[in-house]
């Protein structure tokens, strides 16, 4: 018996910066900020979208649920104490649905270090570094075409 083989699958996020992903992924928290927003607030609704991030990929590429289970428990906590507002719930519950898309879904990279500078007045840039699990191998980026 001959197997067909199976037409390889081009996945999305290979030739693409984290950065890019990070932003395309928290577009909908990051079109809430004001254009004139300070640094510190741009800083915490980054970390919160790289925390977000991070608990999706951990728990699907890399094999740590527990990470996603632990950061919703963490929000509820926070939430129903207080001392978060309920807005951070909403936002975790709107990137994890937004994070079933095709373009994230598959996506195992995972944040490191990242951190935002200002690059001219009202505009900003982030810049992340990807982490991949230690059992995938680097991809390569997709051949050039002429």
């Amino acid at each position: 018996m001959v197997r067909a083989r199976k037409k390889a699958i081009p996945k999305p996020w290979i030739g693409t910066k984290i950065s890019a992903t990070i932003i395309d992924f928290g577009e909908p928290l990051l079109a809430q900020l004001p254009p004139d927003a300070p640094l510190e607030l741009r800083k915490q609704v980054v970390d919160l979208i790289v925390m977000f991030w991070n608990a999706h990929v951990m728990a699907k590429a890399w094999g740590h649920p527990e990470h996603l289970v632990e950061v919703r428990d963490r929000l509820r906590r926070a939430v129903a104490e207080q001392s978060m507002a309920p807005d951070a719930l909403h936002a975790f519950e709107t990137l994890s649905a937004r994070h079933q898309e095709a373009r994230f879904v598959d996506d195992p990279r995972a944040v490191g270090d990242w951190h935002i500078h200002d690059t001219a007045p009202g505009q900003w840039n982030i810049h992340c570094d990807a982490r991949l699990p230690p059992s995938l191998p680097v991809p390569s980026p997709p051949a050039k075409t002429r």
